[in-house]
């Protein structure tokens, strides 16, 4: 008898994971809020719920009896706990989900235990923020949300001055119920997301990128480059900060997403997600870039059974880079499914079509499409993405 995966999201970023898991003979049930979600077409079963209704959730779960679920992104990191919980499958515990979905938890849980993180202070009113920003005395700084459910630098901005801290306080409280807001330092150096997964206590990391950010005063990701230009004791040190986080937030199983950036004074945490990091990266780049089947390895811990590879057999580059073509109406779109036909082009998409209006891109889903571009090395992937984009052509009203 097939087991049975219920995967909490099914936009069309999670077709790939899905498809991955029936690779693996389940039967797989996905939820998703959006009654036309891509992903219900490639699923055994679907049901229209809220990922982060734990609830409604549950629901779905003892009518499918499943064996195992997985978040795909940080709005199903809790109700997965959850389930897994109350169903006794293999997963991490409701209060490690919270750390883990929360920046203001995650924070204080490395400062406890000595993680290197950035210093910062979390305020629930305007006039804490001024405060805290007295208190931590530099310049720049970053706010945020301290609730990090989505991703996709919702609400996150950097300030120069006093002068932006008001605007930059209400952009972080505009996309959650939780208005506490992070204030925390900017950090100079080469920013990372290191994916990896842990089983029988151990953490092993599969990947480690650098960023390429947009423009100021906003923070997301342009271009995710793979795999880091830092070696030797830089790249173990990396690794390393990248184990003690995922570890002091209590993680004992499965994936998990960090962010940190390598400083002057070695690598300082951001924050850390219990799941794979977004859209591509668990499949195709990891396979990919390192030979593990990333999502394939979360399935089968997510079932109770043992991983088949978590070290990587050979590093090759891939980047994953965002279009963000200049604000306007779209009259045409040129040049996209020639590249599709690619050698090495494993992904790419564009969001906007005839009509649609580009927006100023201030959170990740702002961007207007995305290529995922493979190459042996990192250098070659790099060529092949710049020359992808330099194909894509956007034409305005």
């Amino acid at each position: 008898m097939k087991k049975r995966l219920m995967i909490l999201g099914a936009s069309r970023y999670y077709i790939r994971s899905i498809i991955a898991a029936k690779e693996l003979e389940c039967e797989v049930i996905v939820t998703d809020r959006n009654s036309e979600a891509d992903g219900f077409a490639y699923a055994d079963y679907h049901d229209v719920v809220d990922i982060s209704d734990i609830e409604g959730s549950l629901e779905v779960a003892k009518k499918y009896a499943i064996d195992g679920i997985v978040p795909v992104n940080d709005f199903g990191v809790r109700t997965a706990a959850a389930i897994a919980e109350e169903l006794g499958l293999s997963a991490i515990g409701p209060k490690v989900a919270e750390y883990a979905t929360d920046k203001a938890y995650m924070r204080n849980k490395w400062k406890q235990t000595g993680v290197p993180s950035a210093k910062y202070e979390v305020v629930q009113s305007l006039e804490e923020a001024y405060l805290a920003v007295e208190k931590l005395n530099r310049w720049p700084l970053v706010l945020k949300p301290a609730d990090s459910r989505g991703g996709a630098s919702r609400g996150v901005s950097m300030v120069v001055s006093r002068n932006g801290i008001k605007d930059a306080f209400e952009f972080a409280q505009s996309f959650y119920e939780d208005k506490s807001v992070v204030i925390e330092e900017f950090l100079e150096g080469i920013e990372h997301s290191i994916e990896t997964i842990t089983y029988n206590g151990e953490t092993h990391v599969l990947a480690v990128s650098d960023k390429v950010k947009t423009p100021p005063p906003f923070r997301v990701d342009k271009s995710v480059i793979y795999p880091t230009i830092l070696k030797g004791e830089k790249l173990q040190r990396i690794q390393q900060v990248a184990k003690m986080a995922v570890q002091a937030i209590g993680i004992n199983i499965g994936p998990a997403h960090v962010e940190l950036c390598s400083t002057k004074d070695g690598p300082i945490l951001f924050e850390i997600g219990a799941r794979c990091g977004g859209g591509g990266t668990p499949d195709p780049i990891v396979p990919f870039l390192t030979g593990i089947e990333m999502f394939k390895e979360v399935v089968r811990l997510a079932l109770g059974e043992m991983p088949q590879q978590l070290v990587p057999s050979y590093t090759k580059g891939c980047v994953y880079h965002f279009i963000t073509p200049k604000p306007g109406r779209v009259k045409r779109i040129r040049g996209l499914e020639d590249i599709k036909k690619w050698d090495n082009i494993l992904d790419c998409e564009i969001f906007v079509g005839e009509g649609d209006e580009v927006r100023l891109v201030r959170i990740g889903g702002d961007r207007a499409g995305f290529i995922i571009a493979g190459g042996e090395t990192r250098d070659d992937a790099l060529t092949l993405s710049n020359r992808a984009e330099q194909l894509i052509t956007f034409e305005y009203f």
